[in-house]
Parts: C-alpha cells; sequence; structure tokens
C-alpha cells in the first residue's frame, strides 16, 4: 500500500521543527552546544518535545513513537557534527550560513523521508 504525506503534515512537521530548533535555542544553547554534550543534550531533548507534540497531530498514533525516537536521534547525531563544524567558520560568515543550510537540508530530509517511509 502506497500512502502519501499530506500537504499540511509536511507544513506541521516542518513548523514544528522551526520552533524546536530555532525558536526555543536559546543564546545560550546556541553557543553552548557545540562544546558541551550537556548543552547539545538540552538542545535535542526540547526539539524532541516540540516535534512531538507536533507529529502527534499528524502522524498515526502506531508510528509516532518511532518517527520521535528516529529524529530525536538523527537530529542528536547531525547536530553534534554540525554545530562543532559551524563554530570554527563563525568569523567566516560565507561558510559559516553554507554549513548551517546543509544542516537545515538534512534535517528536512531526515524529517520528511522517515515520516513518509514510515507511513507507507
Amino acid at each position: 500500500m502506497n500512502m502519501t504525506m499530506s500537504l499540511t503534515s509536511v507544513i506541521v512537521i516542518l513548523i514544528g521543527h522551526w520552533i524546536g530548533d530555532y525558536v526555543l535555542q536559546t543564546n545560550i544553547i546556541a553557543k553552548e552546544k557545540s562544546r558541551s554534550f550537556k548543552w547539545l543534550l538540552i538542545h535535542v531533548a526540547l526539539y524532541t518535545v516540540v516535534i512531538s507534540i507536533c507529529a502527534v497531530t499528524v502522524l498515526q498514533p502506531e508510528i509516532w513513537f518511532r518517527f520521535i525516537a528516529i529524529n530525536g536521534v538523527l537530529h542528536l547525531i547531525t547536530d553534534f557534527f554540525t554545530s562543532r563544524l559551524a563554530s570554527k567558520f563563525h568569523s567566516n560568515k560565507r561558510v559559516y550560513f553554507v554549513i548551517l543550510g546543509f544542516d537545515q537540508m538534512v534535517h528536512s530530509i531526515t524529517l520528511l523521508t522517515s515520516a513518509y517511509l514510515l507511513s507507507t
């Protein structure tokens, strides 16, 4: 059976990502997550709570928990590398923003691919 995600689901998941990854990320989290695993875990915990609240409104209950678990772990792995790399290029804005854009692309692909694959 081939199910497709609705546009509403995509939008809700991406809004949840934006809130969890940007809106709730304080200056200290943004600065310290590249140096401290504790702050990275705090960031990922906040992110995962937000994305789980959003996802529960658009995903079927039987896939919701797997979606949250997969994306929490993948967000941690992605940010572990991209935040450290971005911090090395903070003074070179061109490279810094390319790394941030790459980070967001990876997160978006991860979120949407996992939601799609779990829904099929």
